[in-house]
């Protein structure tokens, strides 16, 4: 979420209270009660779950990764607690009933998330970038500039322009932050992304898809997801008044693309991870000379408060781990 000003700070969107991994606990310190005025970009998981204090934007960022790498990753955060570390091969086959369920019911938290963004963003008229979190890892350096570019331009509108500047500065300040210099290749590197490096070391492509690699879900489990999401937007048709048939998974559908086609991630039609070279269909949206603001924490969460896969995951955990005393077998990444 992105307000008025340039880049003045991050701020977060929970407070100290608020129970948060291992590996996000250093930055505590830097990010907490941070909303000022010299703070122009929040990081929030709104709507899936409220932050602290209500807070409006002028312009979204959406952070996108294909649903079966990020429930495999909301998996290992649950059962270990921290962003650095894996479960072990052990942990998946014990608890594979625990894992299948949670999987059928986070595909559409995914989608209804996404959904609100989108939507949002187009009602309001509010800027929006989908950033997809595969490009960041192939193509860190040209995903961050493109991201710069969007909010230099969404800060400059009708302000004498010093855009060439300031692209510059952030061509420079992007490489370094990588550890590039000048004559350096445009080739992926996350090594230095710290606790936001994949958890696969091998990175690059083969960090892409890397649950269906492995074969963490069934056959059975990825039709559902696929059926989820046809579902889900037939029902936005039929809403808004627009009807059409549902055709079977494996097919193409001509007149309609679900969320995970427009990603680009539909394992069925588009053959998701081994597609990934194009740009997805959703890349940006403007607009339309509005200018409008969207606003965070302001209405009711997309989980229910006994869901089962929402926070029930923390007090599951300890109950499995005698508090945490024993955790989960888990392998560095």
């Amino acid at each position: 979420l992105v307000g008025e000003g340039l880049l003045g700070g991050r701020g977060a969107n929970s407070n100290k209270y608020q129970t948060k991994s291992k590996s996000s606990l250093h930055l505590q310190n830097l990010y907490q009660n941070a909303f000022e005025p010299r703070v122009h970009i929040v990081k929030t998981h709104f709507p899936e779950r409220k932050g602290w204090k209500p807070v409006k934007g002028n312009s979204v960022l959406l952070l996108v990764r294909n649903p079966y790498d990020a429930i495999d990753s909301y998996w290992n955060l649950c059962c270990t607690n921290t962003h650095t570390r894996s479960l072990d091969e052990s942990v998946y086959e014990k608890y594979a009933k625990k894992f299948e369920g949670l999987a059928r019911h986070e595909i559409k938290i995914w989608c209804e998330f996404h959904y609100h963004w989108l939507d949002v963003c187009e009602e309001e008229g509010v800027p929006l970038l989908v950033v997809r979190y595969e490009d960041l890892v192939l193509n860190t350096e040209a995903e961050m500039l493109r991201v710069m570019k969007f909010l230099i331009r969404q800060q400059q509108e009708g302000r004498e322009s010093n855009s060439e500047e300031l692209t510059s500065f952030w061509e420079w300040r992007i490489r370094h932050a990588l550890g590039k210099t000048a004559s350096e290749s445009d080739s992926a590197n996350t090594s230095n992304l710290g606790s936001y490096r994949p958890r696969s070391s091998n990175g690059g492509l083969l960090s892409i898809g890397k649950s269906i690699r492995k074969k963490r879900y069934s056959e059975s489990v990825l039709c559902h997801m696929h059926e989820v999401a046809v579902s889900l937007e037939l029902d936005r048709k039929q809403k808004s008044g627009v009807i059409y048939p549902i055709t079977s998974i494996g097919r193409k559908r001509s007149n309609h693309m679900t969320l995970l086609q427009q990603f680009d991630y539909d394992i069925f039609t588009q053959q998701f991870p081994k597609n990934f070279e194009q740009p997805p269909a959703i890349a940006s949206r403007s607009s339309g000379g509005r200018k409008g603001t969207v606003a965070i924490n302001n209405s009711l969460e997309i989980r229910s408060r006994d869901d089962p896969f929402g926070r029930a995951m923390t007090p599951w955990r300890r109950g499995e781990t005698y508090s945490d005393t024993k955790p989960f077998p888990t392998i560095p990444r």
